[in-house]
């Protein structure tokens, strides 16, 4: 069962799930001696990167211990404007000094994207084990109910995918910016130990309840994969957002 935190306004929405940050992150560094994020991108991530920037917040996290990892990216160089590991770079990583060894992003600028999606499945199986399990894992939620790049509508989004953990995904026809992804499959959201989902917006109040509320429809509404969480799932949603729960 998800837990549902209504706020007032997106603001509050990232200073939630920094508070949420802090307590994984520190909660695996206790228990395991590391923490494994998978960090967003999208309209949720820089509010909160701005978030974990601000003292105190960034003192208490603990940084050296931070294995990054990414929910999906667009098939672009890493410097592009449209890359999340280029987003999370200039607007975190680099102003905490995190190692290049400690950030473990799928390359979009490769030729063959099916190699690469095998390519950084198996990364995340020699970092993290096998099966691998990441601590936390952020999401947005998008209009059409998808996380990750897992888009309503592609049969994939249904298929839990534990074998092969990331996927290229062909970008649907509505999708703008119109660019293939490759994402973690929802295996890898479903085995995180906590998923904090980031909904803002009364645009998305209807996909918000949808996610919670309707007929399962796992093509249709891929975030309902979070109904299958093995873990903790927190949903920070600001009023607006929470209007149809």
């Amino acid at each position: 069962m998800s837990e549902v935190i209504v706020v007032r306004d997106a603001t509050e929405v990232a200073a939630a799930a920094a508070e949420l940050f802090i307590e994984s992150t520190a909660g695996a560094v206790a228990a395991r001696g590391r923490a494994s994020v998978a960090l967003t991108g999208g309209s949720t991530a820089k509010p909160l990167f701005d978030k974990l920037l601000t003292a105190p917040i960034r003192d208490r996290i603990p940084w050296p211990a931070l294995r990054a990892f990414f929910t999906d990216e667009r098939a672009v160089p890493p410097d592009d404007e449209r890359s999340n590991h280029g987003l999370a770079q200039r607007e975190l990583l680099r102003h905490l000094g995190v190692q290049p060894a400690a950030v473990h992003r799928l390359r979009g600028e490769a030729r063959d994207l099916d190699a690469e999606a095998r390519r950084a499945a198996s990364e995340l199986r020699d970092v993290l084990g096998d099966p691998p399990r990441l601590d936390l894992v952020l999401l947005g939620l998008g209009p059409d109910g998808h996380i990750c790049s897992l888009f309503a509508g592609v049969p994939s989004s249904a298929d839990r995918g534990d074998a092969d953990l990331v996927r290229h995904v062909a970008a649907p026809q509505h999708l703008d910016p119109h660019v293939d992804r490759l994402t973690l499959t929802p295996f890898l959201v479903v085995t995180a130990r906590t998923v904090v989902l980031q909904v803002s917006g009364p645009q998305k109040a209807p996909v918000l309840a949808r996610a919670l509320k309707a007929k399962e429809d796992l093509m249709a509404c891929p975030a309902q994969w979070l109904r299958h969480a093995a873990g903790r799932v927190v949903i920070a949603a600001d009023s607006a957002a929470a209007a149809e729960l």
